[in-house]
């Protein structure tokens, strides 16, 4: 007895050392391969889309426990509401550093781009970069024209100034990178005071940066105060969401001019040949050039997902060929990809893996979904069609075995028995037509059957016509 207790004693005791050799190998595997850094790179313009796309970087910076956010510009500026909304975002996150680096060599982040690389908490461009070039501009008769009104020249001076005080940088910058358009490289823009470091790479950049203290403050307020430990740092790339990558493609000036001209066009069409669902595709295109035109998306998702409601209520209740019914799926789900990030989900594993298995959840969940939706519109579609019992009337049959006037038999109707009462006694083999159907029983006769009596409102305007009733 003692021996067996021992033996149960010892297995019970090697399973929880496995199941712990288990648990420590999945959770601490980010941790042991030393500190991570979050890659994030803007390149092109900036608009709504990189607004959600860095909102998102520092929020997966913050869930993934990284030693810092490094974003990567190449841009020829954006828009000033976007910027000042980005700017603000670096300064509120107090529990992530922000790295601002210019580069791979050749690129530059000029404009707006200035802006956003000088209210990071450290800065570094490569060699051959440059920055600068901060005057607004409008798009007027003529093409981009500078903004020369004192009042805005003021306002973007202020703005620039306060991010270089915020960060210990030079503040006399602003004034010349705003009225004089000044642009500096990498050397340049260190010996001045507008950035710290000048870096080959990306990780040459945090490789410099360990160990360097990150102060944000004014007007003895304190915002972040870090000191970098990003030794040999693991350079982690970020993946936006589906909603960023469709916002992304959407804030294109080209795609969204596109967009609204074909939704204007079809919707037209769809209003002068209603019922080929071109309406449906125009107010949804419609809709899409609005975001791409900078509307407020969460709105515009709202209107997208009642729309598709309501397409689909239509197609439920109105015969069709399922074109509302297609309108309204595809409606909901732009709808819902504006309102959810749909990220992968969050494990210990690898973001390629997270991937795949976000890959491999949703197929055979969409698939099925798609096989529902098929098969409720054909059950829908089965009920909807008028019954066709109607049209064995006057066809003919033949008679399986004799049967007497007024009895019950059976007849041959294109090759299944049918039980019949006839019109008068009929031999094995007689043909007969069919004069009505009561539920299975059939009426049959030797003769056809006599039209259907003309309805009495029908008479009367045949004869109103001069025409006799048939």
């Amino acid at each position: 007895m003692t021996t067996s207790t021992e033996a149960m004693a010892r297995r019970i005791l090697c399973a929880l050392v496995l199941l712990a050799l288990g648990v420590l190998a999945l959770s601490p595997t980010a941790r042991s391969q030393g500190p991570r850094v979050l890659l994030a790179e803007v390149d092109g313009p900036i608009d709504l889309s990189t607004v959600d796309y860095l909102t998102e970087a520092v929020d997966e910076a913050r869930a993934g426990r990284y030693e810092a956010l490094l974003v990567r510009f190449d841009t020829p500026g954006g828009g000033l509401a976007e910027t000042l909304q980005i700017a603000s975002l670096f300064v509120r996150a107090s529990d992530v550093p922000i790295l601002g680096y210019v580069g791979p060599v050749g690129a530059s982040s000029v404009s707006a781009g200035t802006i956003l690389l000088v209210s990071t908490d450290l800065a570094a461009m490569a060699p051959g970069t440059t920055i600068g070039s901060v005057q607004p501009v409008v798009i007027g008769p003529t093409g981009f024209e500078p903004v020369t009104d004192s009042k805005i020249i003021n306002y973007v001076v202020e703005i620039l100034e306060e991010q270089l005080r915020l960060h210990g940088r030079n503040e006399s910058l602003a004034r010349r990178f705003v009225e004089d358009n000044w642009n500096l490289n990498a050397p340049e823009a260190q010996r001045l005071g507008a950035t710290e470091l000048v870096a080959e790479t990306p990780a040459d950049f945090v490789d410099q940066a360990d160990g360097l203290r990150v102060v944000v403050e004014a007007d003895g307020t304190s915002y972040k105060d870090f000191v970098l430990a990003v030794r040999d740092a693991e350079l982690v790339t970020f993946s936006p969401s589906l909603r960023v990558g469709l916002l992304s493609l959407l804030a294109d000036p080209l795609v969204a001019s596109l967009l609204m001209i074909l939704g204007i066009y079809t919707l037209v069409f769809g209003l002068s040949a209603p019922g080929h669902g071109a309406e449906i595709a125009g107010t949804i295109l419609l809709l899409l050039a609005l975001v791409g035109l900078g509307f407020s998306v969460d709105p515009i998702a709202l209107i997208l997902i009642v729309l598709g409601i309501l397409l689909l209520v239509v197609e439920l209740k109105t015969p069709g060929f399922g074109a509302f019914g297609v309108g309204g799926i595809a409606s909901m789900v732009l709808g819902a990809v504006f309102l959810a990030p749909l990220r992968p989900p969050e494990f210990v594993v690898s973001p390629d893996y997270q991937l795949l298995f976000l890959v491999a959840l949703l197929t055979p969940t969409g698939a099925f979904g798609a096989f529902l939706l098929f098969a409720l519109y054909k059950v829908l579609e089965i009920r909807r069609r008028k019954p066709a019992v109607g049209a064995m009337v006057n066809e003919v049959a033949t008679a399986d075995d004799p049967i007497r006037l007024g009895e019950k038999g059976y007849v041959m109707y294109e090759g299944e028995l049918w039980q019949a009462i006839p019109s008068e006694d009929l031999a094995e083999g007689d043909a007969v037509y069919v004069h009505r159907v009561d539920g299975i029983v059939l009426r049959v006769g030797k003769s056809p059957a006599p039209p259907p009596p003309v309805p009495a409102w029908k008479a009367r305007i045949l004869r109103v016509l001069g025409r006799k009733p048939a």
